[in-house]
């Protein structure tokens, strides 16, 4: 299985050059996806897919774009982050050990980030707060002691 790693940039305008600088860096048109749509969808609407999608605080304009390419090695890991740099990516999440089948599926990978988040919430430790005192001492000394 490979990993994972998917962009959000400013624009849908910006498909072609990133198209063009992963297949410069040795990707193949079937190691990425480049989510484009078809009839506007209003910022608000991104903007909640995206939150729930990501869990973050993200606010989309109306011409977004998200991009998921596949990463084999550490080296094509490097090779994407650097790309998505390059083109002023807004955010980035990488998921390890995925299927790039199934990276064609938002659904698919909104119940991992889904998932994700779940795992990552933190239970605090039972803690003890019993400690045992001796009380106020009421003992009052008179002349020398």
């Amino acid at each position: 299985m490979a990993s994972i790693i998917t962009g959000l940039f400013e624009s849908q305008s910006q498909s072609k050059k990133i198209s063009e600088d992963l297949v410069r860096e040795g990707f193949s048109d079937s190691d990425f996806i480049i989510y484009l749509h078809q009839e506007p969808i209003s910022k608000e609407i991104k903007t909640s897919i995206w939150q729930s999608f990501f869990k973050d605080d993200t606010r989309l304009e109306d011409e977004s774009l998200a991009v998921s390419v596949k990463a084999n090695t550490p080296e094509s890991k490097e090779k994407i982050l650097q790309i998505f740099q390059d083109n002023n990516s807004i955010h980035t999440n990488y998921f390890e050990n995925i299927k790039f089948s199934d990276a064609q599926s938002l659904q698919y990978l909104k119940r991992i980030v889904a998932l994700r988040a779940k795992s990552e919430i933190y239970s605090s430790p039972l803690l003890k707060h019993h400690i045992q005192h001796e009380g106020m001492n009421t003992e009052v000394l008179f002349g020398k002691s």
